[in-house]
């Protein structure tokens, strides 16, 4: 099999929307278990105060990254190990 720069960058990006959603989806999760509250999705809705808003997207977001970082770092490790071709930058 071509382990190709292009075939990287490919799976790459789709473990990537697959991890930011699985992400999402653990926080919404956790956030409706501890608070009994579905997770707020929109700051404008009458039952979400802004600092619940800003306090949910802050914990999406730091999970989603951290989780990104994590997967590609074992993908590209994996990658090379296989004798898979990676964009120069992570030589």
């Amino acid at each position: 099999m071509n382990l190709s720069k292009n075939k990287f960058s490919i799976i790459s990006a789709l473990l990537s929307v697959g991890v930011a959603a699985l992400a999402k989806a653990a926080v919404d999760n956790r956030y409706e278990a501890y608070t009994g509250e579905p997770a707020p999705q929109n700051p404008e809705t009458d039952g979400a105060s802004i600092g619940k808003v800003i306090l949910y997207t802050t914990l999406t977001a730091a999970i989603g990254i951290t989780a990104k970082l994590i997967v590609r770092k074992y993908f590209t490790k994996q990658w090379k190990e296989m004798d898979g071709e990676v964009p120069r930058h992570l030589n």
